[in-house]
């Protein structure tokens, strides 16, 4: 087995362990496509560990993005994680500038607690999320520009999934607030509800919100499957089941974000995914 395939492997790893709806999803791809994915999962994924361990996250997250650069003009790297991410970005010619958009949001994460609007948190959003949509369309190839934007759409979708999931745990670990400020105030939400794990009215009304919100993307998202090409579509459309699902638990979990942590089992996944292929 060559270098590129063993790292292709410790990505796969990296991905089951870390990304169990991404993981299921990606048996959808054709073999090329899931290797791809691995190694993208994987590129993302160690700098968003950085972030939320926050030990050192700056120093180490200027450390990857240096051997990152490195590894991309050079075609290869020791590290298992960049050399496999090098490959794939020259293979399919996925822009360059998408994964600097990604890093860049990272390095905002480090700093910043809270958000003024949705404004400012869906910029932050793209180069935490929409990008990644944008790297997976290039590399599943698309017959429309239009795929770019929905592509996109799916990014903000999950990300706001990921957000509302995490509340609990972004604001006890990170003392971070991703819901914005203006939208708390409006629902008569403050900082104590976070601290004090207040699941009144208001706090469920704001739930209720941005999860209406998020389905809004995920419908969006789901438009512009057509428009990739039709060996990526199965594995995007599961994929979106999938998380969209997360917001159904958390109603469920009546938005208990604090306490109970919303996930699909595998019997779930595979229920959700009957239905999405032949539903």
């Amino acid at each position: 087995m060559n270098k590129i395939h063993e790292d292709i492997n410790y990505c796969k790893r990296y991905l089951k362990e870390h990304g169990h709806s991404y993981y299921f999803s990606s048996w959808f791809f054709p073999r090329d496509l899931r290797q791809a994915t691995y190694a993208l999962y994987a590129f993302v994924r160690v700098p968003d560990e950085y972030v939320d361990n926050q030990d050192n996250s700056l120093q180490k997250l200027k450390r990857y993005k240096k051997a990152w650069i490195k590894a991309y003009t050079e075609q290869g790297s020791k590290d298992p994680v960049l050399n496999a991410t090098a490959h794939i970005f020259h293979t399919y010619k996925i822009p360059f500038t998408y994964s600097l958009d990604f890093l860049n949001a990272m390095a905002m994460d480090i700093h910043k607690r809270t958000y003024k609007n949705f404004a400012e948190l869906k910029r932050y959003m793209y180069g935490s999320a929409a990008v990644v949509g944008l790297m997976m369309a290039t590399i599943i190839g698309f017959k429309d520009k239009a795929a770019l934007r929905y592509a996109e759409d799916l990014g903000y979708a999950m990300q706001l999934t990921n957000f509302l999931r995490d509340i609990g745990e972004d604001h006890a670990l990170r003392k971070r607030i991703y819901l914005p400020q203006d939208e708390l105030l409006k629902f008569n939400v403050s900082t104590e509800h976070f601290t004090h794990k207040i699941l009144d009215t208001n706090f469920k009304e704001l739930m209720k919100f941005n999860i209406s919100r998020a389905r809004r993307y995920y419908r969006s998202a789901l438009k512009g499957v057509p428009y990739l090409a039709p060996q990526g579509q199965k594995a995007v459309t599961i994929a979106l089941v999938l998380y969209r699902a997360i917001l159904n638990k958390i109603e469920e979990n009546e938005y208990d974000v604090f306490d109970q942590r919303a996930h699909t089992g595998l019997f779930e996944k595979v229920a959700l995914t009957i239905g999405a292929l032949y539903g």
